[in-house]
């Protein structure tokens, strides 16, 4: 096993355990649940107000049919720029990272498993989110299909594209901080996995970027 995929699966395990610390910490801590309330009042935004229309303008990027045509698009791209097994490990993620979030929601809810944890009172769950899950996880898969030249440009449209969903969900009030971060999380550790098993089929390696341009000297 080459050091790369070992740095991959160890932050694939980090991802991880920090999506279920987030999660025992939204259950057991009175601490946390203030800071995470205090910091989601401060950026929600007031109803009704400019802002908060712009912000569910953002979280509804991370609905249906955005993320239907984007996945679209990255299909074709894919197809265009003969990345097959690359464009596969994206669609694998989105797909991967959105039923996990789906699937934690689930039992996350169930009123035993609230009980063991020492959740006294109803909880409703909304962690992780499923509109950042969905945003950043397709931004990945037009990240990891983009061949080298364009990743730079993947990853900007990617990361505003996520954080604008991510923003948008805490600011018009749909969920709180710590559920956009668990959400990046759990896409963060299927994308691990899957650049793992990228690099360990020769498919993908740190080689796999531009070379640097040197600069002329002058004579």
């Amino acid at each position: 096993m080459s050091v790369s995929v070992k740095r991959l699966l160890l932050a694939a395990f980090a991802f991880a355990t920090g999506v279920g610390l987030l999660g025992l910490l939204f259950y057991e801590s009175v601490r946390f649940n203030d800071l995470d309330a205090t910091l989601t009042a401060r950026l929600l935004a007031p109803e009704g107000s400019a802002r908060a229309l712009i912000a569910h303008f953002a979280s509804d990027g991370g609905g249906g049919g955005p993320l239907v045509v984007g996945l679209l698009v990255i299909a074709a791209l894919g197809f265009l720029w003969r990345r097959p097994w690359h464009l596969l490990a994206g669609v694998a993620v989105f797909f991967l990272a959105n039923i996990t979030t789906q699937l934690m929601k689930l039992v996350l809810s169930h009123p035993e498993l609230q009980g063991a944890l020492g959740a006294s009172y109803p909880v409703e769950i909304d962690y992780p989110s499923g509109h950042t899950t969905a945003a950043f996880s397709l931004g990945f898969a037009l990240w990891v299909t983009a061949p080298p030249r364009w990743r730079a440009w993947a990853a900007a449209f990617g990361l505003a594209y996520g954080s604008a969903v991510g923003l948008g969900v805490v600011i018009a009030g749909w969920h709180y901080v710590s559920d956009v971060i668990g959400a990046v999380m759990v896409v963060g550790f299927w994308g691990a996995l899957a650049l793992a098993a990228l690099v360990a089929a020769g498919l993908e390696s740190p080689a796999d970027r531009p070379p640097r341009s040197r600069p002329h000297r002058e004579r």
